[in-house]
């Protein structure tokens, strides 16, 4: 897999220098919430590198803005491996995304480390933004979380989905809906709902997602087979098209090249659709930014992976991980 050239024509733009404060940042607020109580728990939090994701998603944030995002990706990494690499317990993931998801209840007092976390930074995200943004985001990261717990009944009963289902479902459970919408702080936009709806910027948010959520798959393929987690693109197609792995491979980094190729188009349909419906001013500067940005973030997205030992390391390390939190 490693001699496989993905079409990536999106350039880079280089790392934050913040990038050590943000670290510094994410590790006091993790051991603040008690979620790297272990020598394991924290080994896994350094080969996943939260700080480098997003000091090259984020090349020019503020250092208080990146460690906030900085943060919130640890949480949420954290958040995947109570689940994918566990032995798939629908009940006890149930009663975690519950306990999550109430959190956004008015005056609901958070339950467990997970919660207690989430509530905190979730605050803190939402800080002068508008209440279009928070609810797109909030309804993202529902969806994100449910995804869990389909994927836990899905494992046990061996009820795969195809392929084209699967990718449709990754969408969501790569949680990377959110992080369009939470970068938006870093980059001083807000898209008003008469952006967020228009259908090229659906059609690129989309496939810039789903990009990001294969290309996650096929540099995940060693360890999620090792853990038998077989929610990933490459191991579905071996499941259920017989394929071989280099030909799975293939046909997902198809996919890959196919997603790239949407985003450009949509790319060229936004500007007219922004006159179409008569977006001007600030409303149009914000909309053409963001879809310069998702170019950046799906390039980041890429290099990224080969800088993690997440990614990188050999199943027997980048799987190890401490004992589920509550």
């Amino acid at each position: 897999m490693g001699a496989t050239e993905f079409f990536m024509p999106f350039e880079a733009e280089g790392v934050n220098p913040a990038e050590l404060d943000a670290e510094a940042g994410m590790w006091a607020w993790l051991e603040a919430f008690d979620l790297v109580p272990s020598a394991p728990t924290r080994r896994r939090m350094e080969r996943t590198r939260p700080a480098r994701m997003y000091a090259l998603w984020c090349p020019r944030a503020a250092p208080g803005e990146l460690t906030l995002l900085t943060q919130y990706t640890a949480w949420a990494f954290i958040v995947d491996d109570q689940f994918d690499i566990e032995v798939p317990d629908p009940r006890r993931c149930l009663a975690a995304v519950t306990a999550l998801i109430d959190v956004f209840e008015p005056g609901a007092t958070p339950r467990g480390v997970l919660a207690v976390a989430f509530a905190d930074v979730w605050k803190r995200l939402c800080a002068g933004r508008s209440r279009g943004w928070r609810a797109a985001v909030e309804t993202e990261i529902r969806a994100w979380l449910w995804t869990y717990y389909s994927e836990s009944v899905g494992r046990l009963s061996g009820n795969l989905p195809d392929l084209e289902t699967y990718r449709a479902h990754r969408r969501d459970g790569v949680a990377l809906y959110v992080f369009l919408d939470i970068s938006e702080i870093a980059e001083g936009v807000d898209l008003v709902p008469a952006v967020r709806h228009l259908p090229a910027l659906r059609t690129l948010r989309e496939a810039a997602v789903e990009h990001m959520g294969l290309f996650n798959d096929v540099l995940s393929v060693a360890s999620d087979e090792a853990s038998g987690y077989l929610y990933n693109a490459v191991l579905l197609a071996e499941y259920h098209g017989g394929r071989t792995r280099s030909e799975a491979v293939a046909l997902v980094d198809g996919m890959l090249t196919e997603c790239v190729e949407r985003m450009i188009a949509a790319i060229g349909r936004l500007p007219e659709e922004l006159s179409d419906a008569a977006v001007s001013g600030s409303e149009r500067a914000d909309a053409l930014a963001a879809a310069r940005n998702y170019q950046l973030y799906v390039r980041a997205n890429h290099d990224y992976h080969y800088q993690a030992a997440r990614y990188t390391s050999a199943p027997v390390e980048a799987l190890e991980h401490g004992l589920p939190l509550t």
